[in-house]
């Protein structure tokens, strides 16, 4: 995959988390996402670049960050979690979330011609699996991943094990928590 560098865009989104954290109504404020290091220098081989945040050519974007709570996980571009369902199957990787489920669970569809920027994700662990809609959804470690339809916040209080089959995803595939 090929990435482009934009190191201004790192320091704007960091910038952005930490005011974000800061507001609130009172309540203890969540834990913002801190950007985990990569593996390995960016450029140096692994495959990723080194920026964040939202792509110029609307790539979608997989971190690895730390949280408090739930250890190092993925997120989007956005610091949106990115989820596994345990109720699907990673080998092979199969979709079961379908119908209404959709509905509060969104696929993280996958486009052929613009692969994720990734940031702490390895490459070799990111593949795409046809849906039974016909759609095709990225997996990660063969899960397939979603996103939570809702606010930050919403996504944050469902972080670790929804119904006990929702978790946020590590970036080896594993449930956070």
């Amino acid at each position: 995959m090929r990435h482009r560098s934009v190191p201004s865009l790192v320091v704007l989104t960091v910038a952005a988390l930490i005011g974000l954290a800061g507001c609130g109504s009172g309540a203890a404020p969540a834990a913002a996402p801190n950007p985990a290091p990569p593996a390995a220098e960016p450029g140096a081989g692994s495959g990723h670049s080194g920026h964040g945040g939202g792509s110029a050519n609307g790539e979608l974007e997989l971190w690895a960050v730390q949280t408090g709570p739930l250890g190092v996980v993925v997120t989007d571009g956005t610091g949106a979690l990115i989820y596994r369902f345990d109720r699907d199957g990673n080998n092979p990787p199969v979709s079961n979330c379908t119908g209404d489920c959709t509905t509060t669970w969104e696929p993280l569809k996958a486009d052929l011609d613009k692969p994720p920027v990734l940031l702490g994700v390895d490459e070799d662990e990111i593949s795409v699996l046809t849906r039974p809609d016909g759609t095709d959804q990225l997996t990660l470690a063969g899960w397939p991943l979603y996103r939570h339809l809702g606010s930050h916040a919403d996504a944050n209080t469902q972080a670790n094990g929804t119904d006990g089959v929702w978790f946020a995803i590590r970036p080896d595939g594993g449930k956070a928590g």
